[in-house]
């Protein structure tokens, strides 16, 4: 009974934002009314008590119920009932000012060229609510710039802005001039960089030690050891005067 439970409160939860609104879980269905899996479990994966749910019991509410209120397609997934669902519009007014999260990889290129209308018709996704833009955010890269955007100028410029929901907004471009965020980080002079001491080179492969002959102390001059040939001459001849001696021989 309790399982069963658990089940119920999980289709009511995806009829409310695949059906209802889904601008509140920063989620954009398409034309059909279909979201991707993985954006819903991203959604599913902010929220508090339901950051267990796994693909396996998305499928078992359509499995479990005689009339499943949710169907699924390839990687995508709807509510049946989605005569509540509302669709993008242009507002009589616009806030002055709505927010875009990018990677910070892109920001230098955004603030520099702006963003410009996409050929394929890929929609923008912006809010009004700070909060949600760094929602979003978080869903491409863990510290995300959350741009500003003056929507005043944005349209100004030829940007199409329409509101989803209560806080969102989509548009076809981001127009230079439109945008402003924070500082960019200072870049080291070049010169700086490139300046490198030769003592500073390290060597091809670590812990080897390399020899510089150019610098070598030692005197070329040195004088060299002398032969073990050379150094027991003296002990021969000694002998040899012995042997001399001993026979009545003169010595040298």
């Amino acid at each position: 009974m309790k399982h069963r439970h658990t089940v119920d409160k999980l289709a009511k939860l995806l009829v409310y934002i695949l059906g209802r609104q889904p601008d509140e879980f920063g989620l954009l269905p398409d034309e059909n009314g279909y979201v991707k899996i993985k954006d819903l479990m991203k959604s599913l994966g902010e929220e508090s008590g339901w950051r267990h749910v796994r693909l396996n019991q998305i499928r078992e509410v359509i499995y479990s119920t005689g009339w499943p209120p949710i169907e699924i397609e390839d990687n995508r997934v709807r509510a049946k009932d989605r005569s509540r669902l509302f669709s993008p519009e242009i507002p009589d007014t616009f806030p002055k000012l709505i927010y875009y999260p990018v990677r910070p990889r892109a920001y230098p290129a955004l603030l520099e060229r702006g963003l410009p209308a996409a050929a394929s018709g890929n929609r923008i996704i912006l809010t009004s609510d700070f909060a949600m833009a760094e929602r979003l955010g978080r869903r491409i890269h863990p510290f995300p710039v959350i741009v500003t955007v003056n929507s005043e100028i944005a349209r100004k410029n030829g940007a199409t802005v329409r509101r989803f929901g209560k806080s969102m907004f989509l548009s076809d471009s981001l127009p230079l001039g439109s945008l402003s965020g924070p500082p960019l980080p200072k870049q080291q002079p070049e010169a700086k960089q490139a300046h490198r001491h030769e003592s500073q080179v390290v060597p091809k492969t670590p812990g080897s030690f390399y020899m510089d002959l150019k610098n070598d102390s030692t005197p070329n001059d040195r004088t060299p050891k002398r032969s073990r040939q050379r150094k027991n001459e003296w002990k021969r001849d000694r002998k040899q005067s012995s042997r001399n001696k001993a026979r009545g021989w003169p010595g040298d």
